[in-house]
């Protein structure tokens, strides 16, 4: 009975060796066939098309469209983009330091960092870059000309900038250096005893930095009672810096996060490794609905062990690791190789592709995980905040001033007229009506998505039997709404006056000034203070109460 048991056990074992055996050599056959196939085509086409081929486009759109019936993040890296993917990775590359965009066909200067080469130089928000060592860069996009600026450190680059607002051209040699763009674009206090840290991406010593900033504020400002970590629009970033962020708040040898893969070489598991920063003081992250990744690990874990309150908007959901494979020539490849789950054992990837294309899980196919203390939590979607801070929708006058550029080309102005305004978050702005007659002077105009239905209802009505009879009614309608975006920057003055406040003091404050502006104003950090000076609240809620 036993030599058959045991023979039945080997026959079984063998029968799945071959299946996975036949499996592999099927799949193999199949790749070296359609390489074949596709490299016939490609002769064939080269051979015998009517024009001469341009074999880098051309094979960078094969590549392209055969990675986009993946995901968005598997992607081919070409020789021009590795160092832009290099500022990506790390938040550092050899340029000027400047941000640039093209704004009614000029490269136009958007940002400038402080304290390196573009900033040194005199260069300034709102100039337009005419010539690259004596270049003229009409036609080039900024993709391109954001290349031509880049280059080893210790390099010169010569540029011939036009600044509208004085109507004059001036020429600068700038030394390229190493641009390391601050991941800790501010710290403070924001409450009595209440520290706060704002996290832009997880690059190289982000939790260096947080830690340094963090103590920094207790020996001026003595213990805390709370700390803020600020995430919002925090697109993720390197792995190793979300262990060790959150390493800040969590003991040693504690379960951050497991990835799982096809190869068992990408199923890994990764734990915190030294001491805390601090333990007991109560903590809140701030979230939204850009916040991604790396930062969807940190807050998750916060919320999975009850070390922390989130506060916010359900997150972006991108739980699928990638890694960077170089290529031939110079070229890489960032490749999905797992996904990523947090210590409740829930993934936070938001949806799966199919094709390409993004397909939601609806919540009830979402799996249900619990934290430390017992708390439900799903699986996927993101991660969802404790306390919700609903986000308004934005009027479409914002958005057609965004889209025209009207904010950013009144801060030009201004900072052309005024040399100097009061500190981030004394600064107040008060010459609305200055302002409107920016606007008017450009010709601003916008539609209303109301205005868009009216047109369709007209022409839904013209075409039947008893279009006359609803004119009346039709025109009462667009006069109603000829009144509501007459009146709409008056309307939404409130929030056009901080968003003319952020960008203004940007021009004089740069990347630590935007942060600090209106950092009390936020309904998220207010939430925050007030919670952190209810420490019964606090504590309910990480109990599940």
């Amino acid at each position: 009975m036993k030599y058959k048991v045991g023979f039945g056990l080997i026959f079984i074992s063998m029968a799945l060796l071959f299946y996975s055996f036949s499996k592999q050599v099927s799949s193999y056959f199949e790749l070296t066939k359609n390489l074949e196939i596709f490299s016939n085509v490609y002769k064939e086409v080269n051979a015998n098309y009517m024009e001469e081929l341009d074999h880098g486009f051309l094979m960078k759109k094969g590549i392209d469209a055969m990675l986009e019936t993946l995901d968005p993040y598997t992607v081919f890296i070409s020789e021009n983009q590795v160092e832009r993917s290099r500022y990506m990775a790390e938040g550092r590359y050899d340029g000027v330091g400047m941000e640039i965009d093209q704004i009614d066909g000029d490269i136009t200067v958007t940002f400038v960092y402080s304290d390196f080469g573009a900033h040194e130089v005199g260069i300034m928000a709102g100039d337009v870059i005419e010539k690259i060592e004596g270049r003229s860069l009409r036609g080039f996009d900024k993709e391109d000309v954001t290349v031509f600026m880049r280059g080893a450190s210790g390099t010169r680059l010569n540029m011939e900038i036009y600044r509208p607002v004085e109507d004059k051209r001036f020429n600068v040699d700038v030394e390229r250096q190493d641009v390391s763009v601050p991941n800790v674009p501010y710290s403070g206090m924001v409450d009595n005893g209440i520290a706060y840290v704002a996290l832009s991406t997880f690059t190289p010593m982000s939790a260096l930095n947080i830690l340094n900033k963090l103590k920094e504020l207790k020996e001026e400002h003595g213990e805390f009672k709370g700390i803020v970590l600020d995430l919002r629009n925090n697109g993720g970033g390197l792995l190793s810096e979300a262990i060790n962020v959150s390493n800040l708040f969590l003991p040693g040898d504690k379960l951050v996060v497991s990835t799982k893969g096809k190869l068992e070489e990408w199923n890994r598991t990764f734990e915190t490794r030294g001491s805390a920063f601090d333990l007991e003081v109560p903590l809140v992250v701030l979230i939204n609905d850009k916040s991604a990744s790396a930062s969807e690990i940190v807050s998750g874990v916060m919320q999975d062990y009850d070390r922390g309150v989130l506060i916010g908007r359900r997150t972006y959901g991108k739980g699928l690791v990638q890694n960077v494979r170089t290529l031939s020539y110079n070229t890489q490849m960032r490749i999905t190789t797992s996904e990523y789950f947090i210590p409740s054992g829930r993934g936070i990837q938001n949806v799966k592709y199919e094709d390409g294309k993004p397909v939601s899980i609806p919540d009830s196919l979402r799996g249900v995980f619990h934290t430390g203390n017992g708390r439900e939590v799903l699986d996927g979607g993101g991660v969802a905040p404790d306390i919700e801070i609903k986000e308004p929708p934005v009027p479409e006058v914002i958005v057609a001033l965004e889209e025209q550029h009207l904010l950013f080309k009144y801060a030009t102005e201004y900072r052309s007229k005024k040399d100097s305004i009061a500190e981030p978050g004394a600064y107040s702005f008060d010459q609305y009506s200055d302002f409107i007659a920016f606007v008017e002077k450009h010709n601003f105009e916008f539609e209303l998505e109301s205005e868009q239905l009216l047109d369709d209802l007209i022409h839904s009505a013209e075409a039947g039997l008893y279009s006359k009879d609803i004119e009346p009614q039709i025109e009462r309608i667009r006069n109603s709404l000829d009144k509501k975006k007459a009146s709409a920057l008056m309307d939404h003055r409130e929030a056009i006056t901080r968003l003319l406040e952020e960008e203004i003091v940007s021009r004089y404050y740069f990347e630590k000034g935007k942060t600090r502006q209106n950092l009390l104003k936020g309904p998220e950090i207010q939430e925050a203070i007030r919670l952190l000076n209810n420490e019964k609240r606090y504590h309910s809620i990480l109990e599940g109460e």
